[in-house]
């Protein structure tokens, strides 16, 4: 079974979207306006609404980011873990809780958290709804970063 993930055609769409030969970009919109788009995974059967992948939007080739948004007093649909993909969250605005392995952990703006891949996680929303930002990466596959990376000319 695939699970890609595709934009739905009921979905908000990006604006001004390009993709040169050195760069990807695209207008979402405001944070706010996340709640508009929507996502499908037909293999699955599974929609997720106030969701937005962006791996296949940007081009990206070794990572994969989503920007989401959870109504206040929500529970997401599913536990899950990850065979190879740690993930960052990186909260926005609103609070919630992140549940992995059994341990609650609160959030709130601005708060940051890394799962590694064979954590199992469930996210909840709080009072205030929750929008976060989550990157999906490859464990131990970072070789350079900043400076190491960077050339400056």
């Amino acid at each position: 079974m695939s699970l890609e993930c595709i934009l739905s055609e009921n979905s908000k769409k990006p604006e001004n979207q390009v993709n040169a030969e050195n760069v990807s970009f695209a207008d979402i919109g405001e944070f706010t306006g996340i709640k508009d788009y929507v996502m499908e995974c037909p293999d699955a059967k599974l929609t997720m609404n106030a969701k937005l992948f962006l791996k296949d939007l940007l081009k990206f080739t070794g990572m994969e980011m989503s920007f989401g948004y959870m109504e206040p007093n929500s529970v997401g649909p599913f536990s899950h873990k990850h065979k190879l993909n740690e993930e960052v969250y990186l909260v926005l605005s609103g609070n919630g809780t992140m549940t992995v392995d059994g341990r609650d952990y609160s959030l709130k703006e601005g708060s940051v958290m890394r799962i590694d891949p064979q954590g199992v996680r469930k996210l909840s929303s709080g009072d205030k709804g929750l929008c976060y930002i989550c990157i999906q990466t490859k464990r131990n596959s970072l070789e350079g970063y900043t400076m190491t990376d960077g050339e400056i000319l």
